[in-house]
């Protein structure tokens, strides 16, 4: 429908052009000015809604530095508004490759017949095409008429432009370079150099343009005025060269006034004859001619352009907007948005389906004529699919890989989506949008758009890109049923992408989103219990800023949301926590902010470079103050992780005990808590390698390195019983190192050896 709703918005301009020029030139008399303001209005009324300013939107801001009040919600569960039947499918198998060979005999089944209904949408549009049909045929008709004129045989040959005299009543018209008059006309020396004027100026191209324009747009009545008023300009353009060569202009007013019933032409033809026009062209004709200064009116297009393309950009949404003259200064979703730059589809595979069984596989190779022919997803097309339906009965579908990514404890990984930084709106709707989803249920994609009051509360919530019935009701009463408030400008119009996901990664697909200037972010609802990150007294929160590398300490912008147990939601800011406000989150809700965090990207296909579907797995640790800047840092640069438990999935906690001199140097390393598997000698060599002075206290302390696996995002757990007098903190070692460095980012290829974070 993005067509309808270009034409639409092109209309309205024109409507806006066209008013003006009723308003502020209608009546001047600089002719050949008017004629190219109204050509002009027709054109870029057609190119404004393909231009637009980004700049002229706001960005949508960072998510405010100050402690907002506990947002309050409650509400039932969100269900499907109506039952839905479940989708029962094949059985699938999986196989490397599938060998088919052709029986001698077959009979080829019928194709399914499936259900559709015409949407009002459709409706629109076949309406819309029929009205464009009948003008075409209605200026071919036009045209057919004319070309067979040409070919009469009482033409006369003059140069430039060909006569063609015509029997019967009086008649004269123009079209291009052909002058059609009446044999026995009055006045004919006048009225032919009256139609030269069209014939040299080339109106008919003007008015074949308004044809063209009429047919696109024949639902508006503007376009219709547009071309009276054009076709009148033209008359007023030839009224004024044909009345100069005549003694006077009264003498050529009346020459009109004596030929007002003539017979007119066509109406593709500019034709001398027009008992509509007389009385206007008589006044014009003695009308006092505008002054110089009437030309600057012309320039009324200037504002009317400017504030058109402002309207194009601010009030219209859409994806059609291909030129953009000032792009927006975008802001960065977060530390996640580079993944989602160039966000590909999954690697493709055949899905076969032959008597009621489906199989997945790489290849497919069928005797055909005597020899074996095999398709694979890249090189099968649509013409061999309908042959190997026709010929073999075999379905075959192009799908996406549908392996399965999962944590160490079996959950499925969720990917990374551009974030909406909304975060109690999103807990809201993770924890009351209950998705569970038939046998072989792909899941898909929900965009639901909403405006925001002066409370900053949802209004006017529905669904832009439909995910199905099941998935837009879901995601529609979610919305609805959200009643606190959306930390956004008030007024403004957001869009959110809501991913329901079974486990089928095919579905992600961001880049699709993202160029919308509306578009505010995406959330994932999961068929399963959404796995809440939680604190050792189960609180749930949502970390923001930490681990983002480049500020200063790794963490000094960091933030969290902690949900009390009805569902209230607060924001803590670390840089504006007092050490009381410490102390709380610690002993109330369990909760303490990680010293610095090493970011790690996993790619779900790494030898894909095409592909940037992708997770991320924060290695957070927890130092006290003396060891979380320098220390921290060279620690993560200096210890090796363990080839062969990496090779392995390996991870584990090493517990190491070692002393500080009186100079704060570190000493006496040795072993408390081992994890085995080199393990234990990368942590001591490490921490024994550090020849730099620490400001803590002498004598015996207590460090935990926690060997983290990226891959599973598996992290092992620090046991409370080694948190004693002299323990300094947990440091967090992952064994894929972060791609950042010096506060950007890169993209390693396999095997590349990459640094630590700077900091």
């Amino acid at each position: 429908m993005n067509v309808l709703y270009y034409l639409a918005e092109a209309n309205l301009y024109v409507g806006v052009f066209y008013l003006a020029y009723c308003l502020f030139l209608n009546r001047n008399t600089h002719y050949q000015l008017s004629r190219v303001y109204l050509i002009f209005s027709c054109v870029v009324a057609f190119i404004l809604p393909l231009v637009q300013v980004s700049a002229l939107r706001s960005v949508k801001p960072v998510e405010s530095e100050s402690t907002l009040s506990p947002v309050k919600f409650a509400a039932p569960a969100i269900t499907a508004t109506e039952a839905i039947p479940p989708v029962i499918s094949p059985a699938v198998t999986v196989a490397k490759q599938y060998h088919y060979q052709a029986p001698t005999l077959a009979s080829p089944a019928a194709p399914a017949v499936l259900a559709r209904h015409l949407s009002w949408q459709e409706g629109l549009l076949y309406a819309y095409l029929v009205g464009a049909a009948v003008l075409f045929f209605m200026l071919f008709i036009k045209l057919y008429t004319l070309f067979k004129m040409f070919n009469n045989k009482q033409t006369v040959n003059e140069g430039k432009y060909r006569i063609v005299y015509l029997n019967g009543p009086d008649v004269a018209f123009s079209f291009f370079n052909y002058l059609f008059i009446s044999t026995d006309i009055h006045g004919a020396n006048t009225i032919i150099r009256h139609e030269l004027v069209h014939i040299r100026q080339k109106h008919s191209i003007d008015i074949i343009l308004l044809e063209l324009l009429k047919i696109v747009n024949w639902f508006n009545p503007f376009v219709y005025l547009l071309q009276n008023s054009l076709k009148t300009i033209h008359e007023y353009i030839a009224d004024e060269q044909t009345a100069a060569y005549e003694s006077d202009t009264l003498t050529y007013a009346s020459f009109l006034l004596d030929s007002a019933y003539g017979a007119g032409g066509t109406s593709i033809a500019n034709s001398f004859f027009n008992y509509n026009l007389l009385k206007k062209r008589i006044i014009m004709l003695n009308q006092q001619r505008s002054g110089n200064l009437a030309r600057l009116r012309y320039l009324v297009a200037v504002p009317i352009c400017a504030a058109l393309l402002c309207t194009s950009t601010l009030l219209f949404s859409k994806n059609y907007g291909w030129v953009d003259l000032a792009p927006a200064g975008v802001k960065s979703p977060g530390k996640y948005a580079m993944l989602n730059a160039r966000f590909t589809a999954r690697p493709k595979l055949l899905k076969i389906t032959e008597n009621g069984v489906s199989t997945i596989t790489n290849q497919l190779s069928v005797d055909q004529q005597n020899k074996k022919v095999a398709y694979t997803a890249a090189t099968i097309t649509r013409a061999d699919s309908l042959s190997l339906l026709k010929n073999h009965n075999i379905k075959v579908e192009v799908v996406a890989d549908s392996a399965k990514f999962t944590t160490r404890d079996g959950r499925p990984i969720l990917p990374v989506v551009n974030v909406d930084g909304y975060y109690l709106m999103d807990h809201f709707l993770r924890n009351n949008i209950h998705y569970t989803s038939a046998k072989d249920e792909k899941g898909g994609l929900v965009e639901v758009g909403f405006a925001l009051d002066k409370d900053r509360r949802i209004t006017n919530a529905r669904v832009v890109k439909s995910g199905g019935a099941k998935l837009d009701a879901l995601a529609l009463n979610g919305f609805n049923a959200y009643k606190g408030i959306v930390n956004d400008d008030p007024g403004k119009n957001l869009k959110i992408g809501v991913y329901f996901f079974t486990g089928d990664y095919s579905i992600f697909k961001t880049d699709s989103l993202g160029n919308d200037p509306e578009f505010g972010g995406e959330l994932i609802i999961t068929n399963y219990k959404y796995s809440a990150t939680r604190t050792i007294k189960g609180y749930e929160y949502d970390e923001s800023n930490v681990g983002f590398p480049g500020d200063n300490g790794n963490t000094a912008s960091a933030k969290v949301v902690i949900y009390e147990k009805n569902g209230e939601g607060i924001w803590y800011f670390q840089n504006k926590c007092t050490p009381a406000d410490l102390k709380m989150l610690k002993d109330k809700y369990g909760y303490t902010f990680p010293s610095a965090a090493s970011m790690t990207i996993q790619f779900f296909h790494p030898n894909d470079r095409h592909s940037r579907l992708a997770y991320i797995f924060d290695a957070v640790s927890y130092l006290d103050a003396p060891y979380a800047n320098q220390f921290y840092n060279y620690m993560l640069d200096s210890v090796k992780y363990p080839e062969k438990a990496k090779k392995a999935l390996t991870g584990g906690v090493v517990v190491l005990n070692f002393n500080l001199d009186n100079d704060g140097m570190i000493g006496n390393v040795s072993v408390e808590k081992s994890a085995g598997n080199g393990f234990d000698e990368a942590a001591v060599r490490a921490l024994q390698s550090y020849k730099f002075a620490i400001k803590d206290s002498p004598g015996k302390h207590i460090i935990a390195v926690s060997f983290c696996v990226a891959e599973n995002k598996y992290r092992p757990v620090v046991g409370e019983a080694i948190k004693k007098d002299g323990y300094v903190g947990e440091l967090a070692i992952s064994d894929i190192k972060s791609m950042f460095k010096m506060g950007t980012a890169k993209y390693y290829p396999a095997g590349t050896v990459i640094q630590k974070v700077g900091h």
